[in-house]
């Protein structure tokens, strides 16, 4: 009964990886290309912003942490809904997480799971590197003038966040791509899962 309980436990174990860093850092699309390699379920963490929130950033205004707090928990009771039938279970969902406490927002909602473990990606690019690339991106809301009130809010995670990956994105996004890739794969190895588990094909 033990080895049926342990074998349960394991078919219901999930993984939600939170692709994480200022705006213009490249979230959606590393998120997107994880997903697609890893066959997670990904989630775009800005459809969840109230219209409020969205109107303010498009005048290249930056959120309060008011602002922020309703999303926060959003995203936070979001992760740990099962997947439909038919979906992967894993997930891979971007949100700038900024700040130290707001990461433990999205940690708590780990914890309430029960069965979800759960790992941040942080993007990590000088200011000027990401203003740039917000100035030339086009179709975004967030402009160029959010990137610097969101490095006066950010607190790049330190050693003491032992679930967060920390990523150099001032680099090709093949390359990014490609080391979030094998930084997972590591990760996963070293724990002792493999891909092909996580991905629901072993």
């Amino acid at each position: 009964m033990g080895e049926n309980a342990k074998t349960d436990n394991e078919q219901q174990h999930r993984w939600i990886f939170f692709v994480t860093g200022p705006t213009a850092c490249g979230k959606t699309t590393v998120a997107k290309s994880i997903a697609d390699k890893l066959n997670l379920t990904f989630l775009e963490g800005d459809d969840f912003h109230p219209k409020a929130n969205v109107e303010k950033m498009s005048r290249g205004e930056g959120l309060t942490d008011a602002d922020r707090a309703d999303w926060l928990e959003a995203l936070r009771d979001h992760e740990s809904i099962e997947t439909p039938p038919g979906k992967p279970p894993h997930l891979v969902m971007t949100c700038s997480a900024l700040k130290r406490r707001y990461r433990d927002v999205l940690r708590e909602g780990s914890r309430h799971a029960g069965n979800l473990q759960m790992r941040f990606i942080f993007l990590d690019a000088p200011e000027e590197v990401l203003v740039k690339r917000a100035a030339e991106r086009k179709g975004h809301y967030a402009g160029a003038n959010l990137v610097h009130s969101q490095f006066k809010d950010l607190e790049v995670p330190g050693p003491e966040e032992g679930d967060v990956i920390v990523v150099d994105v001032n680099r090709s996004i093949e390359d990014t791509e490609k080391d979030v890739l094998d930084r997972i794969e590591g990760m996963l190895q070293k724990e002792g899962r493999s891909t092909a588990g996580l991905c629901g094909r072993g």
